[in-house]
């Protein structure tokens, strides 16, 4: 960010106002009382970008400080690892618990933005945050914004668009730890007025969606918080790995993910999940890939036509510049991926 940059930006943050609640529920309180007028802060790597970028529909009146609720932890007991909503990118790539027991979520922390952004970046932020697509994030008036088009699928949709058809919105979710969270399937634990609730990945992020008035892919309302991230620990003998393909290494995102974690025995796959990132509107289970292997052994033969299954259904955009380039990249990601675990 230049002198000019951050003028602009520290005299947009100037006319927000700013709240730190010291509990959970004084900070839902504050959502439940001034609505679409508020958004939490922890990280904030994605929504300063947003204020600095002037996108209208995404700057607040009031920003909700919840970076010291003590939500930063993380704890692995009772069989069962528990990730605190703040805590930063970094900290759980470099944890070794994380590292030898959930890998691909270690290797998916690590490839996330660069390793200033990986400091300040929280495992929440990097699931709710929004989609990098060109058109929303210069104010064209597509679904995200407030509008009735989607810019993306008729226009230039190269790096940022679902190759898996869509609905409404086709921009991808951008998220890499999200990728790992559903390969071990993970449950959120959201705190509202109500009090909490668990969901499974699937249900938290379903895809396309309309919330309180808003297109998004995940099911957080606007006087909702995300709380923590739980992952059971998989079975002995598991082995997990994420592989991404971007255009500038770590800083960019993914024009393609895989995290796959894979129970063995000897070289026999009994079980295997495989999700794909960065190429459709949430995370993808590569299901008949899945189906393909178990019972399988990770030759390179199998390998090969499990990354081929993985796409079988993929529906790159033809209108615009068209994406079918990167279906190619995310059968290469299967295959670099899976041979991280043989």
């Amino acid at each position: 960010m230049d002198e000019e940059e951050g003028n602009a930006v520290r005299s947009e943050v100037k006319n927000i106002g700013l709240f730190q609640p010291t509990t959970l529920r004084e900070a839902v309180e504050l959502l439940n009382r001034y609505g679409n007028d508020a958004k939490i802060i922890a990280g904030g790597t994605d929504l300063l970008y947003l204020i600095k970028n002037d996108v209208q529909t995404h700057i607040p009146k009031l920003l909700i400080d919840i970076s010291n609720l003590g939500l930063s932890y993380i704890n692995f007991s009772n069989n069962e690892l528990r990730i605190g909503a703040t805590t930063n990118l970094s900290a759980i790539a470099e944890n070794e618990v994380v590292k030898s027991r959930f890998t691909a979520l270690a290797q998916a922390a690590s490839r996330a933005a660069s390793p200033q952004l990986r400091n300040m970046a929280t495992i929440a932020g990097d699931m709710l945050q929004e989609v990098w697509c060109w058109y929303l994030r210069y104010n064209y008036d597509c679904w995200r914004n407030g509008g009735t088009i989607c810019y993306g699928a008729i226009g230039d949709n190269r790096f940022y668009h679902s190759i898996f058809g869509g609905r409404l919105c086709y921009a991808v979710h951008p998220g890499d730890v999200s990728t790992a969270l559903f390969a071990f399937n993970a449950r959120v634990v959201v705190v509202g007025p109500g009090g909490e609730r668990v969901y499974s990945m699937d249900e938290f992020m379903p895809g396309i969606v309309l919330v309180d008035g808003r297109v998004k892919e995940n099911i957080l309302k606007r006087n909702e918080i995300v709380k923590e991230v739980v992952i059971p620990t998989p079975p002995q003998n598991t082995r997990s790995a994420f592989y991404k393909v971007s255009d500038r290494g770590s800083i960019d995102f993914a024009l393609a993910s895989v995290a796959a974690v894979a129970q063995l025995d000897g070289s026999t796959v009994t079980n295997v999940n495989i999700v794909l990132g960065g190429v459709d509107v949430k995370p993808r289970r590569a299901k008949a890939a899945e189906d393909f292997l178990r019972g399988k052994g990770l030759t390179e033969a199998n390998i090969k036509s499990a990354s081929e299954i993985a796409l079988q259904d993929a529906k790159p955009l033809t209108f615009g510049t068209g994406n079918a380039f990167r279906v190619e990249l995310a059968k290469g990601a299967v295959v670099k991926t899976l041979r991280m675990l043989a």
